[in-house]
């Protein structure tokens, strides 16, 4: 049996580093790399973090080297405003991945602005980059242009994790290795998405500034209202079981998991199920993004097990997405999804801000 490998988060939280540790192999499978943000002068990313400087960073990188782990770092800014693309702030970010890279061991970096790739690929062959779930590609003519731009590996838009016959495709086409992100929530096509990535990517690099709202409670939750007047987008969210990872040998046997801004509960909870390829409870506590906010805040539960008793893979793995036509989803998500269920697990995760 051909092992499967992950690649995890780093919620700057040490503990969390320590639990993840002790997971790093588990039964077939293994943690290859943990992946984190570097210091918020030199860039932003997809995720609000608390400050880090290039101490500590550095001291980071030295501990997951001595698990014998990979360092993956996070540069996946989708806008930081228009001097972004001036030499000044070019040089001043191959400088720090210079000495990150060079004098530091950092093996991979993840990149969503194509740009940036071909400045990183020209500057440090060596190095493996990643294009960010972020870069939205979700066709083989993106693809394409990723791959030339230099990346090394391809983690494609969540919103094909479903299309088997596509993500073959983009893999023949590019040769490139793919990284499925296994556990976003998200609404299936999101309109909020977009937008919401450019305001983090603004705001995780400005944490340091007094005075700045980071809050952006009606934004960031907007997705939960769509999915309040329609569960069946619980479902549609292109997440992909545990049981279900295998079933994609055939395209790829590396996997992301995203939970950078969760508890510690979370990450450990996700990673072990993962590895495991197993999870016995409410599938919703193993997911992030709007759907987890829902979940927390309405108690909404999925039983994960029921999910393989009405063939759910291989339901939406040969989806046409022509819902109006179908209403296989909305026929499970009447029978499976209840309301005002409190696991324990939603309790630990509650962060501060939805309590109350």
């Amino acid at each position: 049996m051909e092992n499967l490998e992950f690649s995890v988060p780093y919620n700057n939280d040490p503990e969390t580093l320590e639990e993840l540790f002790k997971l790093k192999r588990l039964g077939n499978n293994k943690i290859a790399e943990v992946y984190l943000s570097g210091p918020q002068e030199y860039s932003g990313s997809g995720r609000i973090v608390p400050e880090i400087d290039i101490n500590e960073f550095i001291e980071l990188v030295d501990r997951i080297h001595k698990e014998e782990l990979r360092v993956n770092l996070i540069l996946n800014s989708t806008c930081e405003g228009s001097d972004w693309y001036s030499q000044k702030v070019v040089n001043s970010t191959m400088e720090y991945l210079r000495q990150v890279h060079e004098e530091h061991g950092v093996e991979a970096i993840t990149i969503a602005n194509p740009l940036y790739i071909s400045k990183v690929r020209e500057r440090f062959p060596d190095i493996e980059i990643c294009a960010s779930v972020l870069g939205n590609i979700d066709c083989v003519q993106r693809a394409v242009i990723y791959r030339k731009a230099g990346a090394d590996i391809i983690t494609p838009d969540v919103n094909i994790n479903r299309n088997l016959g596509l993500l073959k495709e983009i893999k023949e086409a590019t040769n490139a290795k793919l990284k499925l992100l296994v556990n976003e929530g998200c609404l299936y096509k999101c309109p909020f998405r977009q937008f919401h990535f450019n305001a983090k990517s603004h705001v995780s690099k400005e944490v340091s500034k007094a005075g700045i709202d980071v809050s952006f409670a009606d934004f960031f939750g907007a997705g939960t209202q769509v999915i309040r007047e329609d569960l069946s987008q619980l479902l549609k969210s292109c997440w992909i079981r545990p049981e279900d990872i295998r079933r994609y040998a055939e395209i790829t046997t590396y996997f992301k998991l995203v939970c950078r801004a969760q508890l510690r509960s979370f990450v450990i909870r996700a990673a072990r199920a993962y590895l495991e390829e197993s999870w016995d409870g409410d599938l919703l506590d193993l997911v992030s993004g709007c759907s987890k906010r829902f979940s927390i805040n309405e108690g909404a539960y999925l039983d994960n097990k029921s999910l393989g008793k009405y063939r759910f893979f291989e339901m939406v793995t040969t989806c046409d997405n022509r819902c109006g036509q179908c209403g296989y989803c909305e026929d499970l998500s009447e029978k499976l999804i209840e309301l005002g269920v409190y696991t324990p697990e939603k309790g630990e995760d509650v962060p501060s801000f939805v309590r109350g």
